[in-house]
């Protein structure tokens, strides 16, 4: 087995895999957990992989909700609390309202 910086994000992948088969029970979770990074290398090594924050359904409640709030004059209000340019919000606010058209 080889060691992983704590900082990468195979590291918290094992660490999680490692979690989940000790939840479920496996006789040897840091076997378990060594083998699915490994396996995790073989298929995707060298590629570049993209990973959101949120799911996509977190993303629409997210979008709604600003859409919603929005009341033409909290757009700064919102981009900051939602982490996000003040652009992006005219955006998602510009979508919705062409979805209900």
């Amino acid at each position: 087995m080889h060691h992983i910086p704590e900082d990468e994000p195979l590291s918290i992948i094992e660490a999680e895999a490692r979690a989940m088969a000790r939840c479920f029970g496996a006789a040897a979770p840091d076997e378990a957990a060594a083998s699915l990074v490994d396996r995790i290398l073989l298929r995707l090594g060298g590629s570049h992989i993209y990973l959101p924050q949120r799911t996509s359904r977190d993303r629409r409640r997210t979008h709604e909700e600003i859409a919603q709030r929005f009341n033409g004059s909290n757009l700064f209000e919102l981009a900051r609390e939602f982490q996000l340019t003040p652009r992006h919000v005219r955006r998602i606010v510009a979508l919705h309202r062409s979805m209900r058209t």
